[in-house]
């Protein structure tokens, strides 16, 4: 157990802005005390936002299941022969946005599926300038870093070019999906390239000197260390000081049924103190660089979600229509209208925010 005179230390070093080095990260993870870590992270974000919490009214809209990745941890993911395998056209992508854009006020689309080597460069600029010119109030956030990467291959054209095109026909921002565990090496167990994770980086970058603003995320509860987190949260932390260009940081458990490291035993899921540790220490890490942490209730559950509130977090994250992905692991989220996380929200006396995909209030409830 963490003394309280190192506590003391680590206190110091947030309230004095410093960066907290990987060994004292380590330490917050094997031997720190919750409700402390708790207390402080939660002390940070009332000096960030007080006892606001923002959410979105949001579409998560997986556009095909086919993926030649294939990652150890996904259980979405299919082959092109597959009898449930699926690529929405650009009319059934607009189509499916109708139903809830109007309905719901729908402000943010979350697009995304999987590394469809079918796709081409002209599939994704139809589809987004389609998205802007019929839903003008829909901010894109879509694609991962690696879709990005390969349509960059496929295409023949440099990141910086493909995502300044990609813009150019409506795209937004970026979410943070393929951040998982950076180390290479971990990645290489979970079926993912080695050079992947400094990958993720350095699309984030590019995005972020173009002015494009992204997500960050991290994937823990598998076959990572607390080392390895603490250099995951470290290399966000750098990148977010060269220049802020991440609106939000997500932290979220491994789901294990149905995926390939499930068979190969990790079968279980990481209980309610991890969420709730990964929580507060990303808070503490990031201090006041990053402002947002979102409490990530699609994995982790509605009362999980206000306990990840009370312990940093700041933001619900979105509404869900329909989401696919965690529910390919066995894992039933249904949907969530934003009078539920509103509702939500006000149990633990916090003041709801609706806001655009920008982070940008839109009403105070």
């Amino acid at each position: 157990m963490i003394s309280y005179s190192y506590m003391d230390s680590i206190k110091n070093k947030v309230k004095n802005g410093d960066t907290l080095d990987e060994n004292e990260i380590v330490s917050l993870y094997d031997s720190a005390n919750l409700k402390d870590l708790g207390k402080l992270a939660r002390g940070i974000t009332d000096e960030i936002s007080g006892n606001k919490v923002s959410f979105v009214s949001n579409l998560i809209l997986n556009y095909t299941n086919i993926c030649n990745v294939r990652c150890h941890f996904c259980a979405f993911y299919r082959k092109q022969d597959d009898s449930d395998a699926y690529t929405l056209s650009i009319d059934d992508v607009v189509n499916e946005i109708k139903k809830y854009y109007e309905p719901y006020g729908i402000k943010q689309l979350l697009i995304q599926g999987g590394v469809n080597s079918f796709l081409n460069l002209d599939y994704y600029t139809g589809l987004f300038s389609r998205i802007r010119d019929e839903f003008p109030g829909l901010g894109i956030h879509g694609l991962s870093t690696s879709e990005l990467h390969f349509i960059s291959l496929k295409a023949h054209v440099p990141v910086k070019d493909l995502l300044i095109k990609l813009r150019e026909n409506g795209l937004q921002t970026i979410p943070g999906a393929g951040g998982e565990i950076l180390d290479g090496s971990v990645r290489k167990k979970m079926g993912r390239p080695e050079s992947s994770g400094k990958e993720w980086l350095d699309i984030m970058e590019e995005a972020h000197k173009l002015g494009i603003h992204t997500s960050a995320t991290m994937m823990f509860g598998h076959l990572e260390t607390s080392m390895d987190k603490a250099h995951h949260l470290l290399s966000i932390l750098e990148l977010q000081k060269k220049y802020h260009g991440f609106l939000s940081f997500t932290p979220w458990n491994f789901e294990p049924g149905n995926t390939e490291l499930a068979r190969e035993g990790y079968k279980y899921r990481t209980g309610g103190i991890s969420v709730i540790k990964n929580i507060a220490i990303a808070r503490i890490v990031f201090n006041k660089e990053l402002p947002v942490i979102q409490s990530s209730w699609l994995t982790n559950g509605m009362q999980m979600a206000q306990m990840a509130i009370l312990f940093g977090a700041n933001d619900w994250g979105g509404t869900i229509y329909d989401e696919k992905v965690i529910p390919a692991t066995g894992k039933q989220v249904g949907n969530l209208r934003k009078e539920f996380i509103i509702n939500s929200i006000k149990q633990i006396n916090m003041i709801p925010v609706e806001r655009d995909n920008m982070y940008n209030s839109i009403k105070t409830y």
